[in-house]
């Protein structure tokens, strides 16, 4: 008899070992998994109020062949303001980015903000007559693009 108390005891032991092991392991895990829920819910909250919209005509794009510019007007569609440089905007006509944009706010506005049209030169472009796709990007991955005619 006492050997059989003893390996029950044994097999019970044994029985919680495992289980705190276990036990441990999901916990580990699941708050790993809800600090990652927590982090991507964080930056898809941003990428959902983040959103712009090129209101450029594309019938008569602004477009100066002897100073090689074309202007662009961007307005901030969604609910969160929006850095300004070249490294949080990039504008790519048929797929070339192009790096010198000069950025102009209206008058008495600070910052890129809801309902607010950028103004976006781009400098240094050569575009022969023919149809274009132009895409500008923000953070976030957030763009917006249409297609003009130089004519």
């Amino acid at each position: 008899m006492p050997s059989t108390a003893a390996s029950h005891m044994i097999f019970f032991i044994a029985a919680m070992v495992v289980s705190v092991a276990v036990v441990s392991t999901l916990i580990s895990t699941t708050y790993n998994f809800s600090n990652d829920i927590e982090k991507k819910g964080g930056s898809m909250g941003d990428f959902l109020l983040t959103d712009i919209s090129i209101i450029n005509d594309p019938v008569a794009m602004p477009y100066n062949a002897s100073n090689k510019t074309i202007t662009l007007y961007v307005m901030n569609t969604g609910s969160t303001s929006l850095p300004l440089s070249n490294r949080s905007i990039i504008v790519m006509i048929n797929g070339t980015p192009f790096t010198n944009l000069t950025f102009v706010l209206p008058k008495n506005v600070t910052s890129w903000g809801q309902h607010v049209v950028l103004t976006i030169v781009v400098g240094e472009v050569t575009l022969p007559k023919q149809d274009y796709k132009l895409k500008v990007v923000v953070q976030g991955a957030v763009y917006d693009q249409i297609t003009f005619r130089i004519s």
